[in-house]
């Protein structure tokens, strides 16, 4: 449970810390360096020397690492806190409402419950986690670390418009691309449905693409894709 939090705190879609991977989170624990992600933030070059076939460049290396990844938007910290149920969508929407940590402190269940695209079950969930005492200990440690979060804004206007990507595009990851799609106002959904406005096509499409085109949903190309978000 620990080791996998720690995984998913470090990934991409969260903190992006290179060099970091499951080999060096098993090794932190194993040797009592960490007790939770944000031990990570405090650790140093002398804590990690002494680790076994750890170089000296190797653990320079990775506290420059970490400590490079101390600025983060808003949407990407709650994503990265592992809340159950809460994607990167609902993170992204939480950090548009709220603006803050200390806000998500203070809502209330019924008020989660009435925003939109959030159910019962996700709305419990974050009420549940920012509502646990431990949770507010380990959010203020690592606060403490240094961490420093940037509110988000809807700079575009693509009015709640619901996306798919699918297939390898050439331009950027799938990843950023969602990004960029929430970033302007879009939602990324995760398969198919009738709510669907626009499957992105990249390379090897998949099964997606013929299941798209049943629903009359309109298909992009990436340069389509790149054009509507005026890339």
């Amino acid at each position: 449970m620990l080791f996998r939090s720690i995984k998913h705190f470090v990934g991409k879609e969260a903190f992006d810390v290179a060099g970091v991977g499951p080999k060096i989170i098993d090794k932190l624990l194993d040797e009592g360096l960490i007790a939770d992600a944000a031990d990570l933030f405090f650790l140093t070059e002398g804590d990690l020397k002494p680790l076994e076939r750890m170089a000296e460049k190797s653990a320079k290396n990775i506290v420059a690492s970490i400590q490079s990844r101390k600025e983060i938007g808003l949407d990407r910290l709650i994503f990265a806190l592992g809340i159950r149920h809460v994607g990167l969508q609902t993170s992204y929407d939480l950090a548009l409402k709220y603006g803050s940590l200390s806000r998500l402190f203070e809502v209330e269940f019924e008020e989660l419950m009435g925003l939109e695209n959030i159910g019962e079950v996700v709305a419990r969930s974050v009420y549940e986690y920012f509502h646990d005492p431990k949770n507010k200990i380990f959010i203020d440690k690592l606060l403490n670390s240094g961490i420093k979060y940037r509110r988000i804004k809807n700079e575009g206007g693509l009015n709640n418009k619901t996306f798919l990507i699918t297939g390898g595009l050439e331009a950027m990851s799938r990843a950023q691309a969602s990004e960029l799609i929430r970033k302007n106002g879009g939602r990324v959904i995760s398969s198919v449905a009738k709510d669907l406005d626009f499957l992105v096509v990249g390379d090897k499409p998949g099964s997606k693409l013929e299941k798209a085109k049943n629903l009359g949903v309109k298909i992009l190309t990436e340069v389509d894709f790149l054009k509507l978000l005026k890339i």
